[in-house]
Parts: structure tokens; C-alpha cells; sequence
């Protein structure tokens, strides 16, 4: 403690900055751990796959790095939905997406186009959002046919004001919530607070105030009370982001507006052919501790949970695992088929 009290503060923001690359560098490959110990349980129990729910869902979780609870005769529950009808958002609404040009974001906007809507993309750089669009047009991620239905906006969570804000919304039926702390600058330490934190919940201010239908936020796994789990927690050391995205979720909730909360799993390692190798599963709110997911699947599922009523008012995690333990699923079924870890509230 001497010695940290001796340091200036670049040598501090340096020292973090390095345990920083160090954690991300544990997470990135203790998240393939998991696969291995899940296969090592398959092929070690390939006689006894089919001989009681209770041993497919403890390999399920194996998968993953969650921990069941240690109740005898107690194992994760699927559930099904009976969320109340609700007016969902009609295909050729407008939608507006926050983040647009992110490599998430993007993602969004293509899914929501394919699936028929309009889309008003905010960026802080709007022309950027052209560009990558006619990118992703030409590797086949949009069909060119709907291009048309994209305009853009400029929108910066830290600069505008939430009137600002509301009144570039006005006029959508819906919100999407894309936004985070750029990863390129890791000595940024306010970076996470005045996006991932104020920004966003600058935009549920907003969107409150613009009267939309639905709002759809993006977070990550750890937010809530998996915040100091392993691994993770861990993207906590990232200038206490989780700690800023459960702020935002938290205003969400309370806001009054019919939400959906998406928290993924990792997104840095699978590319988008992930999904013809791994299905998609949603988990109900703290459930889980690690996981990855691309992020082609969690844009296709945020563009199915706009007008689904499974969503509603619903905090999704969100991961991505082998056909051998998750089935192949739509969207809409897998926001139907929760799985709930009995002791866990949500």
C-alpha cells in the first residue's frame, strides 16, 4: 500500500490499465474451460445421456460456468412463458437504434431491417453508419433490398441533452439500447460512468419522454448479483462497468416503460458462423456466471423480442452452447423455454 501511495497517478492508470489487459486476457480463455470440461462429462456419460433429466441439465450447466445449487433433488427448470398479452411493435414501425455503427449495434440494425422494419440509426457519426451498411450489404449480412429503410441521425450519449435525445427519438415505436464504453481506450477511467451508466440512462429519460411502445437494452452477464463472480466479475476492473450497467437497468425498471434487458455473454471470440455450431439459450435474470454468444445471435434475438410478448418486461442471459446441450431453437421458443436455476430469484 506504501508503494501504490508512492505512485503518481499516470503510473496508477498504467498499473490498472496492465491488470486490465491481464483479466481480459483470463476471461477470454477461461471461457473455452467450460467446453472442454462439458465434453470431458459427454463423452464420460455417453451411456447414461438419455437416463434422467436431472444428469442432461447438470451437463447443460457444466457448459457454462455457473454453479448449480447444491439442493438434492433440485436441478435448472425449463419454463414456459405466460407473460400477459401486450401491443407489440408491428413489422415497418420505426425503431430507433442508440449505438448503431458499434460492432453490436450494427449487427442490430442489419437484423431489424431484414426483419421488415425501419430503422433510425443514432450515431455520433452518421455517415459512418452508410458505410457500414453497404458493407455489410455486400458481405451478404443485409439484404440491399431494404437498405432503403435505414436513416440516420447524429446521437452522442455524453454531448446531448436528454431533450435532445427526445426529440431525435420522437416519432419511433421503439428503442434499442446498444450503447458502451469504447474497449480501445482501457485507461479511459469516466468512460464507463458517462456512457454505460448516464448515457443510457439518458436515453430511457428519453424514450420515457418521447412516449415509445418498447425499450430494448443490451447489458452484460455479471450485472445484478453475479456482479463478483468469477469470471464474470472480472469486467468489473474495466473502471466498475457492471457497477454503471446495473444503474441503467435499474432506471430502466423503474421508468414505466415496457422493457426488455439482454444480458450477453461474451462476444469477443465467436464470429457469426457460431450459430450453425451453437444454439442459442435464455436464462432467467443472476443465473449466470460466463458463457459466450455472437453477437449475430444476440442481434437476432433482440430483433425478435421487440414484438414478442415473452419479453416483456423480462431481464434475459443470454449465452450460446453445442447442440448437444442447448436444441435449436427459434428465437421466439428460446424466450419461451427459460431456464430458471431453482434458488435464483427472477
Amino acid at each position: 500500500s506504501l508503494l501504490f501511495a508512492m505512485m503518481t497517478d499516470g503510473m496508477r492508470r498504467n498499473l490498472h490499465g496492465l491488470l486490465l489487459a491481464v483479466s481480459i486476457f483470463v476471461v477470454y480463455h477461461y471461457t473455452s474451460w467450460p467446453v472442454q470440461v462439458a465434453r470431458s462429462v459427454s463423452s464420460a456419460r455417453t451411456t447414461s445421456r438419455n437416463s434422467n433429466i436431472g444428469t442432461r441439465l447438470m451437463r447443460r450447466h457444466a457448459f457454462n460456468t455457473l454453479p448449480l445449487p447444491k439442493r438434492r433433488g433440485r436441478h435448472p427448470l425449463i419454463v414456459k412463458s405466460s407473460a400477459p398479452p401486450s401491443e407489440g411493435i408491428e413489422k415497418g414501425s420505426q425503431i430507433f437504434v442508440a449505438g448503431a455503427t458499434g460492432r453490436l449495434g450494427s449487427r442490430i440494425v442489419a437484423e431489424l431491417l431484414n426483419s421488415g422494419y425501419e430503422v433510425l440509426a443514432g450515431a455520433r457519426n452518421p455517415s459512418k453508419m452508410q458505410s457500414i451498411l453497404q458493407e455489410m450489404a455486400s458481405e451478404g449480412k443485409v439484404k440491399r433490398e431494404v437498405t432503403q429503410n435505414l436513416k440516420t441521425v447524429q446521437f452522442d450519449v455524453e454531448a446531448d441533452s436528454v431533450q435532445t435525445m427526445q426529440g431525435r427519438i420522437a416519432g419511433c415505436s421503439a428503442v434499442i439500447s446498444a450503447v458502451g464504453a469504447s474497449e480501445s481506450n482501457l485507461l479511459d477511467s469516466s468512460g464507463p460512468a458517462r456512457v454505460d451508466g448516464d448515457g443510457a440512462i439518458k436515453i430511457v429519460d428519453a424514450a420515457k419522454g418521447a412516449g415509445v411502445k418498447r425499450f430494448t437494452m443490451v447489458s452484460a452477464l455479471g450485472t445484478g448479483s453475479k456482479m463478483f463472480s468469477f469470471p464474470a466479475g472480472l469486467l468489473n476492473l474495466f473502471w466498475g462497468v457492471l457497477y454503471q450497467k446495473q444503474k441503467a437497468e435499474q432506471a430502466l425498471e423503474a421508468s414505466g416503460l415496457d422493457y426488455t434487458i439482454i444480458r450477453a455473454g461474451g462476444m469477443e471470440r465467436p464470429n457469426d458462423d457460431f450459430k450453425y455450431t451453437h444454439n442459442l439459450e435464455c436464462y432467467s435474470r443472476d443465473s449466470l456466471s460466463g458463457g459466450v454468444v455472437s453477437r449475430r445471435q444476440v442481434a437476432e434475438l433482440v430483433a425478435a423480442a421487440i414484438n414478442d410478448d415473452a419479453a416483456k418486461n423480462s431481464i434475459f442471459e443470454v449465452i450460446a452452447q453445442t447442440p448437444e446441450f442447448a436444441p435449436n431453437r427459434t428465437m421466439a421458443d428460446a424466450m419461451q423455454a427459460v431456464i430458471k436455476v431453482p434458488g435464483i430469484q427472477g
